[in-house]
This record gives C-alpha cells, sequence and structure tokens, in this order.
C-alpha cells in the first residue's frame, strides 16, 4: 500500500497573502507620493479629494499682521479654514495685476 505524505498549505497561503499585501502597499504609496497620477476614478473618493486639496488656517494677530499657516493658530485666536486645489495659487495677485 502506498501512503501520499499530506502536506501543509498554510506555508503557501501566508506567502501568497503577503506578497498580495505587498503589492497592494506599493501601490498606496505609490498614489500618495504622486497623487497627480491618481485614477480618475480614486480622485473622486474621499482620499483622493483629501490629496488634491490643501487646507490653510488664516488668522490676524494682535499686531494686525496676517498670518496663512497649514496648521491651526494658537487657541483663542479667531480663524478662517480655506480648501484649495493643489494646483491652485494661493497668493493674491500682485496690485498690478489685478
Amino acid at each position: 500500500m502506498h501512503y501520499r505524505k499530506h502536506r501543509n498549505p498554510w506555508p503557501r497561503r501566508l506567502t501568497l497573502l503577503a506578497l498580495g499585501l505587498g503589492v497592494v502597499g506599493a501601490a498606496a504609496y505609490y498614489f500618495v507620493v504622486n497623487p497627480e497620477k491618481l485614477p480618475e476614478w480614486a480622485a473622486r473618493t474621499e482620499l483622493g479629494q483629501e490629496l488634491q486639496t490643501t487646507r490653510v488656517y488664516k488668522w490676524q494677530d494682535a499686531s494686525g499682521a496676517w498670518h496663512v499657516s497649514d496648521t491651526p493658530p494658537p487657541e483663542d485666536t479667531d480663524y478662517s479654514v480655506q480648501e484649495y486645489d493643489r494646483d491652485v495659487n494661493v497668493l493674491p495677485l500682485p496690485p498690478e495685476m489685478q
């Protein structure tokens, strides 16, 4: 009588799972680093919209100077939040161009 040795399928399954997760992780990293290369359908998702917009905080300090930053101002400061598309210039136009 000939008996066939039973092989454990788990090492192969774990290897394929690790390979698949590596491919998905590499693709996600690529699009986080290069958001302009997102496919059109991905740009419509919440993640795609976050990658394509910039949020800035605008406030005026006690001396009257205006500040624009990507971090919120100190506590107890009135400020406004503005979101811009990533390819929009947020600097004001010079007076001669207005």
